[in-house]
């Protein structure tokens, strides 16, 4: 990879990569992201849209840590139909509004876009990790676990916590009750905070119950939550630390 000052600089490559602190962009030489450090944002800004997809989808088999973007021109009112076929990043991705095909986003408007993307649903939480685990089987329970966890709905009545922690153990150490502060950390390292401190959304924890999360399930101090971008690094990190993947 490649250091630049900013991205209109790396136009003629299809992707780049931004890398926590976010200082610079470096160029993708190909679509194999398995370094990328977590947090890490990927942007796609090739002249055809479907081959922006196709990269992005490619890097997103290989670090589906990072968060996906594609810039798209401003007249382009819409990418549903195309998206509809990406399973992987429907829902994930960032889109970038560029004035024209010839045009890149600098550094901070990027940032700033990945942002703005809404803090994710239990829906989007379940399917990334089952997909991260290749199992269809943890899904659905998953997402009963996160639904419970982000938005206080119980978790199905017909499995009592004991038989959702027995089946999530085997595919690793972490219970129901883990999973459920799982989603509530990823909600937390999304939630935007206002100038005046105040949390923007209801995704907020209070210092301490953040601080002793990242600690326990990250294995990082409460400031790096803050520091990253998106919600994937905060799954991935959970999976690495118990031994997931």
């Amino acid at each position: 990879m490649r250091a630049a000052s900013d991205l209109s600089r790396e136009r003629r490559s299809e992707l780049v990569a931004l890398a926590p602190p976010y200082r610079t962009a470096t160029v993708l030489r190909s679509a194999d992201g398995a370094q990328l450090p977590l947090g890490s944002v990927v942007l796609a800004s090739s002249d055809a849209t479907v081959a922006g997809l196709a990269h992005l989808t490619a890097v997103s088999h290989r670090a589906p840590w990072a968060v996906p973007c594609l810039t798209l021109p401003l007249e382009q009112e819409s990418l549903k139909p195309q998206l509809l076929l990406v399973t992987e990043l429907r829902d994930r991705l960032v889109m970038v509004r560029v004035a024209g095909r010839k045009v890149t986003p600098d550094v901070g408007s990027l940032v700033a876009a990945v942002r703005r993307r809404p803090p994710p649903a239990p829906t989007m939480l379940a399917r990334w990790v089952a997909r991260r685990l290749s199992s269809r089987e943890v899904e659905v329970p998953l997402r009963h676990q996160f639904e419970e966890g982000l938005c206080g709905a119980p978790a199905d009545d017909a499995r009592s916590i004991a038989s959702y922690s027995r089946l999530f153990s085997r595919y690793g150490r972490y219970t129901a009750r883990d999973w459920r502060a799982l989603a509530r950390l990823c909600a937390h390292a999304v939630c935007r905070i206002s100038g005046d401190g105040e949390a923007d959304g209801q995704g907020h924890l209070p210092f301490r119950t953040a601080s002793k999360y990242a600690a326990r399930y990250l294995g990082v101090a409460y400031h790096v939550t803050a520091e990253r971008l998106g919600w994937e690094w905060v799954l991935e990190a959970a999976l690495r630390a118990a031994g997931y993947v």
